[in-house]
């Protein structure tokens, strides 16, 4: 694991607020925890409505948490740009790799920490910027159930004239 960079308090609680509002993360619980840049942690409780078939927490669950978490890592990565520009996901690739059982929680960086500082540098010349994130959600137990790779997009808003 890296050396975890921190963004000011204001910009934690944005990123947080705007994942938070995701009508989706507040219908199944996930919460962003903390934000730093290109990193974040979050979590998702265990609750009836949310287990599948075995008992054990939804697959749909563990994909909105792992998405929510890496677009916040992805947003601490660019929360100086996030004002003039649209993220987007392009690509969440999952393995699920155990049944979940309890809360889950999950952590989120960026693949490359050191390739931060060149996609600004390529949305600064560009107006776009691509970063994958790597996400591990753990369940209740402390064991790893899901793995992903998401790929995350960024391009500038159109200016106005």
């Amino acid at each position: 694991m890296t050396q975890a960079a921190t963004l000011p308090a204001f910009a934690v609680t944005a990123v947080k607020k705007a994942l938070h509002d995701i009508p989706m993360n507040a219908t199944v619980g996930v919460q962003i925890t903390d934000v730093g840049v290109g990193w974040a942690t979050g979590q998702a409780p265990d609750t009836a409505p949310f287990r599948n078939h075995l008992g054990t927490i939804h697959a749909g669950v563990q994909f909105l948490l792992a998405e929510a978490v890496s677009g916040a890592a992805f947003a601490g990565a660019f929360a100086a740009q996030l004002a003039g520009a649209v993220p987007l996901i392009e690509k969440l690739e999952t393995h699920y790799v155990n049944r979940a059982v309890g809360d889950l929680t999950a952590r989120a960086e960026a693949a490359d920490p050191a390739g931060i500082a060149a996609a600004h540098a390529e949305f600064a010349a560009d107006g776009k910027a691509r970063l994958i994130v790597n996400v591990t959600v753990q369940d209740g137990e402390g064991k790893d159930v899901m793995r992903a790779v998401a790929h995350w997009y960024l391009r500038a808003r159109p200016q106005a004239k």
